[in-house]
């Protein structure tokens, strides 16, 4: 049986108040009814009901029979249809808005290094970012991470533009990403959060480690300084290569990988995330 609780919390993040996502979920559970039934029914008064009825009926989310004098029957609108009417009704008021707000905006290269608070926020300026790669595309994503990405890092790669990274596991494994075997386990269990690094045409740089959930994020910075970008390409691109080379056991330059040389700042995150 379905969480009306749950369900209602939906609902109120699609712009329903509580009341009325209230008078929508008891109208799915138990069919047409008359105001006066709903408000017994939900223990509201009866105005209150009325009233609600009355939101709900200009938002589409129910209809009614007028069965003479003043009384009507309300039925729930089918949520499917009440949904997409929705969708549509959003999708109209996001173009007009975006259409509005661009006119307002015009980015420019300030080449300041800006914090970003959220997931969304991350992961948006992600894809954003890759959709304006012109040339080249380098990046460093934990597995989870580049699970989610794949579709646009594929993308990018189907425009032509030249993308490399480096690959945690076999299944992620390509000629552009070379598997980071010495890592894996690293990456894997022992890393406190999912790391993201991406730089595209050496002109803008994102960095990011979340939590392990997806929910929080321990750190994050986008920059436009095309000084940042190009420092941050060459030491990315260094450690593809080197990946890359690190197939070949006698590797003399092993040592100077993060896990190869251990040093004193990875010792003392990891340990910190045991505390």
């Amino acid at each position: 049986m379905a969480d009306d609780g749950a369900i209602e919390t939906t609902l109120a993040s699609l712009g329903f108040t509580e009341m009325e996502a209230r008078l929508y979920c008891d109208l799915l559970r138990h069919g047409p009814a008359s105001g006066y039934r709903l408000a017994q029914r939900t223990g509201k008064a009866a105005a209150n009901t009325y009233q609600t009825l009355g939101t709900l009926s200009q938002k589409g989310a129910v209809i009614f029979s007028d069965e003479g004098g003043d009384k009507k029957v309300y039925s729930p609108f089918p949520p499917r249809q009440l949904l997409n009417m929705l969708r549509r009704q959003f999708e109209l008021r996001h173009d007009t808005a975006l259409t509005g707000l661009e006119a307002l905006h015009e980015p420019k290269s300030d080449e300041r290094v800006y914090s970003i608070g959220t997931v969304a926020q991350v992961l948006e300026r992600a894809r954003t970012m890759l959709e304006q790669a012109t040339e080249i595309v380098l990046f460093d994503f934990f597995p989870q991470i580049y699970d989610l990405l794949r579709e646009e890092v594929d993308a990018v790669r189907a425009r032509g533009v030249t993308v490399a990274g480096i690959a945690y596991e076999e299944r992620h494994a390509v000629r552009d990403m070379p598997l980071n075997r010495e890592s894996t386990e690293l990456v894997g269990s022992r890393w406190p959060g999912l790391g993201l690094i991406l730089i595209v045409d050496a002109s803008q740089h994102l960095i990011a480690q979340l939590s392990k959930d997806m929910q929080r994020v321990l750190n994050a910075v986008w920059t436009d300084s095309v000084f940042i970008s190009c420092v941050f390409h060459s030491a990315v691109a260094a450690d593809i290569r080197l990946v890359a080379l690190r197939a070949d056991p006698s590797d003399p330059l092993r040592k100077l990988s993060l896990q190869g040389a251990a040093p004193i700042g990875l010792k003392r995150m990891l340990e910190s995330d045991r505390r």
